[in-house]
């Protein structure tokens, strides 16, 4: 490679197209004989003298216009393709002495080319040494490196396997110096090599390009380019004909070299006074490429497998007291989880509050998205019925680093580092615990025992003090992390708080805000108890109104007398005269305010309590407010606490008196006027979200109508907030709610048809919304593949299965899922699950660009999208027709003699796999996969398969299948273990017939490949038999927790009623003091396992499993259990145990 660099031409001429070129306007007759045109030109491109350069480059540029307009056959150009390679290109353009006719050269060259025959032609002439001198040519020709790189990618395009090693070789040279000689061509040569690699690694490895690549990998912070690369290296890592290029243990860990060794340069010539520049952006491209590499299974099992793993030397290094390099682990563990970083510093409730999702976002402000984006971050998706495959991944990844000693690892950062480093491993510890105790079978819960070892640190002498007293605070910080988890997200707008406490089947039953002030006044209720509080708050005798006692404000207005609000006597009717004149728009005293005011929330909740105060006093007159006094630029409504007059206008609409006032001064009907004006997004988004729609009447037809008469914002903000009602559970939201958004569906802005479908398919999840769905009997196939599967889960209950089958629809969608669906559905859920974990965006419609995002979501969810199989297994007339066309033996055929060698093969595997989960999916199809015996075959895909991503499409199906009782039964048979609680029991409650296994499984040994899970409801949630046979112990469905009269300190919506199981309960509950003592004084001992069932209940589950004979159809299952999360984990088998010591599990 040329080791000179000339000046680089000016910004001007590096930025001139062709058409700027300076080239010779030549002109070209595209009526003559295509081959009477071909011999100008050539004649032309050969003359050595006579024929300026400029010229040569408009005759170059007509060859392509004519290879456009003529094609490529010879018979019509009338010369042979080596005729024109020779004449034009090899010997006259590229060996030409101007850069700008040798990139014309190139650019007619990549036109020629258009198969692998005519490839074959120029490699044959050996032209690829031209090429390779093209790219390995002095910086200043960018022109012409460009044209060689486009014209090196059309060469891989065309045919991979015929691509020469003499350009390989100069895309790996400048891939290697490229950086050190600052070549601005360094990441297109590199992004060559990592597209060659995937189609032919031979010619990568043979010439070193994967060390190349991971070279690379370190010397790239931007985290798409460092994914990519790294996803190159782990693609190969794939499959066993191309894993034999990649050596695991010594290529794949070179990611690891800047954290493992602490003298790590990645260049030798770096000075001395660049050492620490260089070395924190080597730590940034590890992170990155390590995290990267946890996002596939290919990664997984080769960074955990048994032995001297990857995952086991990033752990022991938290024992070894270097500060820097325990820093950088906490960011790649936190990472590596989906967690929010903390930020820095040595207060642990600083810490904690900014990582709570409560805490407010830019995203939530009026001009953004307002209470829709609130929502979709505090309220819980309604899903029951379907897994998130992200838990599936979490619990995978967290089994991995548990059994690697991870959490003992976290504890002796947290006792032996400084505050900065102590307070975010304290709170990344509670994190896991708290994931753990959520994703984890029972049976693994090993991982308690860290807090015995936190707690002997703590309590022991025999270790310096400043570590035991770390370890005492670490303690007590746990406890606190855990009562916030306990308590759950809060709404952090008075917006949302609004809906939620207007909800009737929420649980914000009473006023949030100021709980713990006023129980300080709880007083006896007599008249000179309230006089003394009337005094006390100042409100009558002092005129600053920001110096009266608001809490006791409160609790006047929340005072239980009756007899309080009928006004009579003096002082009360002054007191309510001043606040009212305190909050009247006019007096400008409350509206003024800024809405970052110390006092602003107190005093809107208050004035909240006011309006209700007053609507049940005897005397309303004063609270007749008019819309136009609080009509307000929209400066005043971003910046004032004027915006929050719509509270009080929501708090009217949801009593019946409000309503009569608000028709009577007119207030609905100038709502109702603005919905149709232009530049009013702001007065809408307020309306919207603060009316009440639990009742019939006005505040619908408001709303009705912002979402279909207001411009495109408004109208798909409004359609966003039908899910915020939904999650919040309005009253009748089946009955008014879904025919709103069945309208929407017909919208002419696409993006709020597509939202509007988003919103239904998640309010399907609850039944009666889905018997709603169905009675409108709404058009859906209009709306693409999404409306389509939206469509199929009316198949799921008896009435929807009828009205598709009357009309033939089901035979014909069997058929369609038969052929395609299938296949497409692997598509569906792999880009969903890229998009989740990784840099990729989806393309836009019409775009097949991918694109990449330089930020990862934090914590996004990847529900198991509908599928045909899935939703007729529900019923018992769908499972009789899917026995009756033969599917499951189909299926089972695929997975039992499968075709790994093509990647249309290892698809094909992948969409009968997932087909068959969702066919295992409920007790019904269960039957099916016992009768044919295809769940063994499943298992032993999952541990062997030799193509690692389809051990991990395996675990997610055993997840599906495991979503039942009987599920579980079956695979407990076959050494995999099960959660059976509810994905929103946060502190699961460990059922008492449950018979303890001698030792909990060290199986984590072999944990990457070996682990599945599944979510939170069963796949028969609506079959008759799971509704009647559920088990209170391992669930509560929202039905029955909607019920429970719960305690109001936490966000109810939020908590469940379940008894705590939290390892943090060890340190607060007087019921495991002596459990603890006990583990404290024998802290090798193991806990008991208790995830294996007892005879009677295991009984139930898998005998037909064993047996290949139908000996029965379906029948009505035996057992099932309704919304459960199930996660089951291959156990500590003898074949386990033997196949754990082989390098990949």
């Amino acid at each position: 490679m040329a080791a000179s660099i000339r000046g680089r031409p000016s910004r001007s001429i590096r930025m001139r197209g062709r058409n700027d070129s300076g080239e010779e306007n030549v002109p070209l007759d595209l009526s003559r004989d295509p081959s009477d045109n071909l011999r100008e030109i050539l004649q032309n491109v050969a003359k050595q003298q006579g024929v300026s350069n400029m010229r040569k480059l408009g005759h170059l540029n007509n060859f392509i216009k004519l290879l456009c307009s003529a094609g490529h056959s010879e018979e019509k150009l009338g010369f042979t393709h080596e005729e024109i390679i020779i004449c034009e290109v090899s010997t006259y353009s590229l060996l030409n002495e101007a850069k700008e006719v040798r990139a014309a050269g190139l650019r007619s060259l990549r036109y020629l080319i258009r198969d692998s025959v005519i490839l074959q032609k120029v490699l044959r002439l050996q032209v690829d040494y031209l090429i390779a001198r093209c790219i390995d040519i002095q910086q200043s020709n960018e022109v012409e490196r460009t044209q060689a790189l486009r014209l090196v990618r059309k060469m891989i395009t065309v045919n991979a396997l015929l691509f020469p090693s003499s350009v390989t070789n100069s895309l790996i040279a400048v891939g290697n110096d490229g950086l050190q000689e600052r070549d601005r061509m360094v990441r297109a040569c590199i992004a060559i090599i990592c597209e060659l690699a995937l189609k032919n690694p031979v010619a990568v490895a043979q010439r070193g390009g994967l060390s190349t690549i991971l070279k690379n990998v370190m010397d790239c912070q931007l985290s798409r380019i460092n994914e990519a690369l790294v996803t190159t290296i782990l693609h190969l890592l794939n499959h066993p004909h191309t894993r034999q290029y990649v050596r695991s243990d010594v290529e794949l860990e070179q990611i690891l070299a800047p954290y493992t060794d602490f003298h790590y340069r990645h260049n030798a010539d770096t000075e001395e006074g660049q050492l620490k520049e260089d070395r924190e952006a080597r730590f940034l491209a590890s992170k990155m490429s390590i995290v990267a590499s946890f996002r596939s299974w290919s990664g997984i099992i080769n960074l955990c497998k048994t032995g001297n793993s990857g995952i086991q030397s990033l752990i022991g290094l938290l024992c070894i007291p270097n500060m820097e390099v325990r820093k950088g682990l906490l960011e790649v563990m936190y990472d590596i989880f989906r967690l929010p970083m903390p930020v820095v510093t040595e207060d642990f409730i600083e810490a904690l509050i900014s990582v709570d999702p409560s805490r407010f976002q830019d995203s939530w402000r009026l001009s953004d998205g307002f209470v829709a984006s609130e929502a979709k971050v505090i309220l819980p998706h309604r899903a029951r019925s379907r897994p998130d495959l992200m838990d599936n991944y979490l619990a995978l990844v967290l089994s991995a680093f548990i059994k690697s000693g991870l959490l003992e690892g976290l504890v002796e950062v947290i006792t032996s580092s400084e505050d900065n480093l102590s307070v975010p491993a304290t709170i990344l510890l509670g994190e896991l615990l708290h994931m753990a105790n959520t994703i984890l079978p029972q049976s693994h819960s090993h991982h308690l025992h860290c807090l015995p070892t936190l707690i002997n640190k703590a309590a022991s002498f025999d270790i310096p003090q400043e570590k035991r007293l770390r370890a005492s605070a670490a303690v007590n910080f746990l406890k606190r992390f855990h009562e916030k988890k306990k308590r759950g997200p809060k709404p952090n707008s008075l917006y949302l708080d609004h809906i939620i406490r207007k909800s009737k089947a929420s649980h914000y039953c009473k006023d949030q805000h100021f709980r713990p002030q006023r129980d300080i006044f709880v007083i006896k209720d007599s008249e000179d108890a309230l006089m003394m509080n009337l005094r006390d708050s100042h409100i009558l005798n002092h005129k600053e109104n920001l110096d009266w006692n608001w809490v006791l404000i409160a609790t006047i207005l929340e005072w239980p007398n009756v007899n309080l609000r009928s006004n009579k006597d003096e002082q009360m009717h002054k007191f309510v005269r001043r606040l009212l004149f305190f909050y009247k728009p006019s007096s400008k005293l409350y509206a003024s305010l800024d809405l970052d005011h110390s006092k602003a929330r107190q005093l809107t909740v208050v004035g909240c309590q006011f309006i209700e105060f007053l609507l049940e006093s005897e005397e309303v007159r004063g609270l007749t407010v008019r819309l136009n006094q609080f009509r307000l630029k929209h400066k005043g409504l971003l910046t004032a606490l004027s915006q929050h007059y719509f509270l009080f206008v929501g708090t009217l609409s949801s009593h019946p008196h409000g309503v009569k006032m608000l028709e009577k001064c007119s207030v609905f009907q100038c709502l109702l006027n603005i919905c149709t004006l232009k530049n009013q997004d702001q007065l809408l988004k307020l309306t919207v979200s603060t009316l009440d729609y639990s009742r019939d009447g006005l505040s619908r037809v408001i709303l009705s109508k912002i979402l279909t008469a207001a411009a495109d914002n408004c109208r798909l903000y409004a359609t966003k907030h039908l899910r915020v009602l939904l999650r919040a559970n309005v009253e009748f939201f089946s009955n008014w709610g879904m025919e709103l958004l069945v309208t929407q569906l017909h919208d002419r802005n696409k993006t709020i048809s597509m939202e509007a479908l988003d919103i239904l398919d998640e309010a399907c999840e609850d039944k009666a919304n889905l018997h709603a769905l169905i009675q409108m009997k709404p058009a859906l196939t209009h709306l693409g593949d999404k409306g389509v599967l939206l469509l199929l889960r009316f198949l799921s209950i008896p009435k929807g299965f009828s009205y598709l089958n009357e009309r033939g629809y089901v035979t014909k969608q069997l058929e369609k899922w038969q052929k395609e669906y299938n296949l497409k559905y692997v598509d569906m859920i792999e880009e969903q699950l890229n998009e989740a974990l990784t840099t990729y965006r989806k393309p836009v419609d019409g775009d097949n660009y991918v694109r990449r995002s330089n930020q990862r979501l934090q914590r996004p969810n990847v529900y198991l999208p509908v599928h045909l199989y899935g939703q007729l297994v529900h019923d018992k007339t769908g499972c009789h027709l899917l026995e009756v066309q033969n599917v499951v033996p189909e299926l089972s055929y695929t997975v039992r003699s499968p075709m790994l060698d093509k990647w249309e093969g290892i698809k094909q595997l992948k969409a009968a796999l997932w087909a068959l989960g969702n066919i295992g999916s409920s007790n019904w199809g269960l039957n099916l996969l016992q009768e044919e015996g295809v769940i063994p075959d499943i298992v032993l895909l999952a541990q062997n398969c030799e193509v690692l991503s389809i051990r991990g499409t395996c675990l997610y199906v055993l997840g599906l299948i495991s979503k039942t009782r009987q599920g579980c039964d079956s695979l407990k048979q076959h050494g995999w273990d099960s959660v059976r609680h509810s994905r929103r029991t946060l502190w699961p409650v460990v059922p008492d017939d449950v018979e303890p296994q001698p030792n909990p499984p060290s199986l984590l040994s072999s944990v990457p490949s070996t682990l599945s899970l599944a979510s939170d409801s069963t796949g028969s949630r609506h079959n008759s038999e799971s509704e009647s046979t559920q088990p209170s112990m391992y669930i509560m469905d929202n039905e029955r927790l909607e019920n429970c009269d719960l305690s109001d300190d936490p966000p109810m919506y939020m908590r469940p009623k379940y008894k705590d199981r939290s390892p943090f309960t060890l340190l607060a509950s007087s019921r495991f003091r002596t459990r603890l003592l006990h583990s404290l004084s024998l802290s090798g001992k193991k806990l008991r396992s208790t995830s294996d069932l007892k005879g009677n209940v295991r009984g139930h589950g898998g005998e037909a499993d064993t047996k290949r004979g139908r000996k029965r159809t379906v029948t009505e299952p035996s057992y099932t259990f309704g919304s459960s999360d199930v996660f089951p984990i291959y156990n500590d088998s003898p074949q386990c145990r033997q196949h754990s010591r082989s390098p990949r599990p």
